[in-house]
């Protein structure tokens, strides 16, 4: 690595997607510094599900544990009349394949993500990487070899060198307009409302936990906020025509008559701590990269919140960005390969956004649109380098097509595949003896008697069709071998060295 900048990647904006680009990439080694703009963390809930997807990324980070004492598992989306009637079921929880394991070594979970950002940033503080708060990024300069970045922070400014830079600024990202990156996509008509209140629903609730529903009767969203034992809710909803050019704060005495039509209590007080009025729409960059800046999130990609893809997507993002940028940094890969960023991240990113947009058209209680593709495939199921239209694949029947995620299977003494792949090398995953034949891989021997007896027919059909598989630092397959010799030239192939 570098020595001649100040830092080897900056990573602008510390929100989710910003922190966990941050963590990712420490973890790699690479010298990170993050910039916000804002003193801290969101104090906002924003979004609440952990796709399973997800989850398997913050287990690697060594956060799992935390996530799941910080937030619940949920139980679904849930539909009625009002909280207080009885209420049925509109989006199932998670799969019972996935809770068993058979699919991953953990599961979906729900954690407002102003209490998982917190949990991120430790954990790239753990792996040495610097995040400023406070510390807004004015302008960028991109350099022959290197970015400079002008930051100010307690009213004084400087100029802070890197390799490369990730735009993690949101939506309105300033960089990817500077860049000239323009959007393609659709607006979603109308605007919408969200709160977040405190009440005592348990009236209403009648000791049922409801961790989302839609209410009939004020076509109003909740949404349970922090712990199940919370009395802190959220709120969402259509702008009437008559509260158009309103201030929010003005809004509370409607939104209050909204929530006990909601919730069936007559008598319900809520008392706000937010209001905010948004609109939505359907847009990706046409650009993922330019030169040495790479977008990352909402800086990428805008979605309708419908599924709860927005951040999870963004994460993803990061998780791809952090191992090309640091093969390139330190030396192992040619610069051909930052161009697989956005090869591989555009076309999934592009189906997501589209089945966002899908989800946000359908009726409240609709159970499937036409065209939709399951939440489970969508988070595990994700091929890069396919063809237009087979970007995802059922996640039951793995292909170990390249491009796809290396599947999980659970160790004899109980352990995850995912659990032995290398977090900084390449993995070759061995049927039989094994001889190192490449210090840029680790080697793990996995036969039929290596795996749990109930999964050694899914070992037949997956890691058992070949002697090897290589797998990527990001947990990708990058191909099969035959022979030992083999690996050398297929980690060159990926990392575009030939």
């Amino acid at each position: 690595m570098s020595e001649s900048t100040d830092t080897d990647v900056i990573v602008v904006g510390g929100g989710l997607v910003g922190l966990a680009a941050a963590a990712f990439l420490a973890q790699h080694g690479v010298r990170t510094t993050v910039f916000e703009k804002h003193p801290t963390t969101s104090i906002h809930p924003k979004a609440r599900l952990v796709t399973v997807r997800s989850m398997e990324l913050y287990r690697s980070l060594g956060i799992e544990e935390e996530i799941r004492a910080a937030g619940d598992q949920g139980n679904g989306f849930v539909i009625g009349q009002t909280l207080s009637d009885d209420l049925s079921t509109w989006i199932a929880p998670p799969a019972e394949d996935v809770e068993s394991g058979n699919l991953s070594p953990t599961s979906p979970y729900s954690c407002d993500q102003q209490v998982l950002e917190p949990l991120v940033l430790n954990a790239a503080r753990r792996f040495g990487a610097e995040v400023e708060f406070d510390s807004a990024v004015l302008g960028l300069a991109e350099r022959a070899d290197h970015v400079e970045a002008t930051v100010r922070h307690a009213g004084q400014e400087r100029i802070v060198s890197a390799q490369f830079v990730i735009a993690a600024d949101g939506a309105g990202s300033a960089i990817r307009r500077h860049l000239g990156i323009s959007m393609s996509g659709t607006e979603v008509p109308g605007r919408s409302v969200s709160a977040v209140f405190r009440a005592d629903l348990s009236p209403a609730l009648r000791g049922r936990f409801v961790d989302a529903v839609f209410c009939r009767a004020a076509s109003t969203f909740l949404f349970a906020r922090g712990n199940s034992g919370d009395r802190r809710w959220q709120m969402g909803t259509y702008v009437r025509p008559d509260w158009e050019g309103r201030p929010t704060e003005d809004l509370t005495d409607e939104l209050s008559g909204l929530l006990r039509q909601a919730t069936g209590l007559s008598d319900l007080e809520p008392d706000f701590d937010d209001v905010a009025t948004w609109s939505t729409g359907a847009f990706v960059a046409d650009r993922f990269r330019s030169g040495r800046i790479v977008l990352a999130g909402d800086a990428a990609h805008i979605m309708p919140p419908y599924g709860g893809m927005g951040g999870n997507t963004g994460v993803h993002d990061a998780h791809d960005a952090a191992w090309i940028l640091a093969a390139v940094i330190r030396g192992d890969a040619s610069h051909r390969l930052l161009d697989t960023y956005e090869r591989e991240r555009r076309p999934i990113d592009q189906v997501i956004v589209d089945q966002a947009l899908l989800r946000s058209r359908k009726s409240p209680g609709q159970k499937e649109a036409s065209g939709e593709i399951d939440a489970l495939t969508l988070a595990l199921g994700q091929r890069y380098g396919a063809p237009p239209g087979e970007e995802f694949e059922d996640p039951h029947e793995p292909s170990m097509a390249d491009g796809t995620r290396a599947p999980h299977l659970t160790w004899r003494d109980g352990r995850s595949v995912h659990d032995l792949l290398s977090r900084r090398q390449f993995t070759a995953i061995v049927d039989g003896p094994i001889t190192r034949t490449d210090s840029r891989a680790e080697f793990v021997a996995l036969g039929r008697g290596d795996v749990a007896t109930g999964q050694r027919d899914l070992w037949a059909n997956t890691y058992g069709r070949a002697v090897g598989h290589l797998v990527r630092p990001d947990g990708v397959l990058a191909g099969e071998f035959e022979a030992l010799d083999d690996v050398p030239g297929l980690i060159d192939r990926a990392l575009h060295i030939r």
